[in-house]
């Protein structure tokens, strides 16, 4: 077994990981990169590999940086089948059918307005080519949810699926081979999250023994402030902007910030520790979202329950929370009087609703815009956090003059101490391979496990690197 690093490779989005096991290629994720918007288009619309020869492809999670270009690959010929959980299927097709749709009103807005580069930015793909991409995918239960948990991809290929605690349906998957008179098993992370958060369970550690982990570094270099600390903060963006009759605009992924953001704030309100603003979620990807968490409740935690559901009431619906879809009254909300929250994705500022928000508040020192999550390199959402005293929306420059808070305690992937513990709960491991996170945060984490066991081998590894797992 060997695996080839295409994607999230001393880098964070993209996530593309090749192994080739005998006769057999799986692809663990097919994600698209995200960043400079014509610096990722040219590296999105071609593969680095043959998508003829892909024989299976495992799905870690729905985000788009590990699920975006699947439309293309079988666009291109992969004709085998898609693996991953029932919650994270149905997030996909919602997930999927926005990035065409968005791919293709942003190339009709700067064809319409002549911005350079308009002509080459053509949609990756459409909503057929979705269509075709559900066709393909097969469920996968967690480990949790069924005695028989192996399931056999290829002949000599099983794979496991545990809770990976980072967004609804996420999993870490165990991919074991038995080719060759050998057995070799690696288990891939994913995107893991944190314990203790609210709305969904906790991450689930391996139980067999792993030859090799390729584990995920996002926070390789950082601690996470308790969780409690983001509300606290929560609670004061909301009442400090409203006492000034000022907008909060939360960027926010439509997949899990946005509904976690919800669960917070509707808490805060039910406990009157903040005005009962108007909150609207802009985002008719959110409002699809959000009846996928209603399907899948059987993934919630105890805490929710606790909160809301035991009592006959749901996080994600109260009586002063909006689910804007139509375009004309997200327009309105531009002109809206008084004090209210917008949450509208995306989440690192770098497509959607959020840019025309942003375009209408950033200009205003009453207004805060609250950043929820990791910010990519060379994203809107990046440059906001580190001080910009302006942002440059569809090839205008607008000054920044509204306050930027960031909320990094909300962050749904685990902190250094917390992946140092995955690995080292994970049996018998004996090589790790560090992806999605920035070098200097994997180099961090690095450093960090082979303190912990010198007898691991710990590699991160550069776009294009392919290493064998049982050497």
């Amino acid at each position: 077994m060997q695996v080839t690093f295409y994607g999230a490779a001393q880098e964070v989005t993209g996530s593309k990981h090749l192994l080739s096991v005998g006769q057999y290629k799986i692809l663990l994720d097919c994600g698209s990169f995200q960043g400079r918007r014509q610096e990722t288009y040219l590296l999105n619309k071609t593969l680095p590999f043959d998508a003829k020869q892909i024989n299976a492809v495992i799905l870690s999670h729905g985000h788009l940086d590990h699920s975006g270009l699947l439309p293309l690959l079988i666009k291109k010929g992969f004709k085998g089948k898609i693996y991953a959980t029932s919650a994270t299927i149905d997030i996909v097709r919602w997930l999927l059918l926005d990035s065409a749709k968005i791919q293709e009103q942003d190339a009709k807005y700067m064809g319409r307005h002549k911005i350079k580069g308009a002509k080459r930015a053509q949609p990756l793909y459409n909503k057929t080519d979705v269509d075709k991409t559900m066709k393909r995918f097969i469920i996968v239960p967690f480990v949790s949810a069924t005695e028989q948990s192996w399931q056999e991809i290829l002949p000599g290929l099983k794979i496991k699926m545990y809770q990976a605690g980072h967004i609804l349906g996420s999993a870490v998957t165990v991919i074991q081979s038995q080719l060759a008179g050998q057995t070799t098993t690696l288990a891939y992370s994913g995107d893991l999250g944190r314990a203790n958060t609210p709305l969904i369970d906790d991450p689930e550690y391996i139980k067999e023994s792993v030859d090799a982990l390729i584990l995920e570094s996002t926070y390789g270099n950082r601690r996470h402030d308790p969780f409690s600390l983001a509300v606290e903060k929560i609670k004061e963006v909301i009442n400090s902007t409203a006492a000034k009759q000022g907008k909060i605009i939360i960027p926010a992924f439509a997949l899990g910030r946005t509904q976690e953001i919800i669960y917070l704030i509707h808490k805060l309100m039910d406990q009157g520790q903040v005005p009962n603003l108007p909150i609207y979620v802009d985002s008719p990807l959110a409002t699809h979202l959000t009846e996928v968490f209603k399907t899948h409740r059987e993934l919630y935690d105890t805490e929710a329950w606790q909160d809301f559901l035991q009592s006959g009431r749901y996080p994600l619906a109260f009586k002063n929370l909006t689910y804007v879809s139509k375009a004309e009254d997200s327009k309105k909300l531009n002109t809206k009087k008084g004090s209210f929250i917008v949450i509208a994705g995306s989440g690192m500022c770098e497509a959607g609703r959020v840019l025309h928000h942003l375009i209408n508040g950033l200009g205003d020192n009453n207004n805060t815009v609250l950043i929820t999550g990791f910010q990519a390199a060379n994203t809107l959402g990046r440059r906001l956090v580190e001080g910009a005293n302006k942002a440059k929306l569809f090839g205008h420059d607008y000054p920044v003059r509204a306050r930027i808070e960031v909320l990094n305690e909300l962050s749904a992937h685990a902190d250094s101490q917390d992946l140092v513990d995955y690995a080292t709960n994970t049996p018998n491991l004996k090589k790790i391979f560090l992806v999605h996170g920035e070098f200097n945060q994997a180099q961090s984490l690095q450093n960090k496990l082979r303190l912990t066991k010198h007898n691991w081998q710990v590699t991160i590894p550069a776009r294009g690197d392919t290493f064998k797992i049982n050497s």
